[in-house]
């Protein structure tokens, strides 16, 4: 997509809907849930990270050969919802929220220590955790991970009338927060902070320019909602 506009508005893009394995830019059938883990990382995808668009934009840099097995399933008692922070590509971006008796939709990125660290670099604005007493359920083969590793929002996420609102891109089952798509979502944080001007000019301003985009998320992040659940914090970008 070339429009970065569009781009913006298309968060949390494209996801196969399924496990599948991302290799070298593309999305293959995961024949195999039985793959070999030794020495592969379970990092849950709250947004983007679960697209094998945005996984080729991030893994592009990497030489040689990259295969990421991603299984598809379901996280108990917590939803995807929206970071106070903006992107660099424009886009409000996520993060996952405590929401008890909800199950929302993740994939499970299984990756090695070099995939690991690139996602680092690419995760700014976030914290890297293991979350602890996590229950994910993958359907697909028949298996409940009590062990898995995340990034969360500093800044913690966007307060819409004093909660949280999840991305309506993202299924859940038991969901009980407001849910958004991401162009609603986009004009909610202009109308709070650019009224006088037209969405697309102010998606555009904040991907052009950093230093406004930085001063947009500290004003969103002045009333943001912290994150709070059983967690170790294992590094911050």
């Amino acid at each position: 997509m070339t429009d970065p506009v569009a781009h913006a508005k298309s968060y949390p893009f494209p996801v196969p809907g399924r496990s599948y394995v991302f290799r070298n830019g593309e999305p293959h059938d995961l024949d195999d849930h039985g793959f070999d883990r030794a020495g592969r990382t379970p990092v849950l995808a709250a947004g983007s990270n679960q697209s094998h668009e945005q996984l080729a934009r991030k893994y592009s840099v990497l030489p040689g050969h990259v295969e990421i097995p991603i299984q598809r399933g379901m996280l108990h008692d917590f939803d995807s919802v929206y970071a106070a922070h903006l992107a660099g590509y424009g886009s409000v971006p996520s993060t996952f929220h405590p929401s008890p008796g909800t199950r929302v939709t993740t994939y499970i990125l299984w990756l090695d220590d070099a995939q690991l660290n690139r996602m680092h670099e690419t995760e700014r604005n976030y914290t890297y955790d293991r979350l602890d007493a996590v229950r994910v359920d993958i359907p697909e083969a028949g298996e409940t991970l009590d062990e898995a590793f995340a990034y969360t929002a500093v800044v913690g996420c966007v307060n819409v009338n004093g909660a949280p609102v999840a991305l309506a891109e993202i299924d859940a089952e038991g969901r009980t927060l407001v849910a958004m798509q991401q162009a609603e979502m986009l004009d909610h944080v202009r109308a709070r902070l650019s009224p006088d001007v037209d969405l697309e000019t102010f998606i555009r301003a904040h991907i052009d320019d950093e230093d406004l985009r930085r001063e947009r998320t500290a004003t969103l992040s002045v009333d943001s909602l912290p994150l709070s659940f059983p967690r170790t914090v294992l590094g911050r970008f």
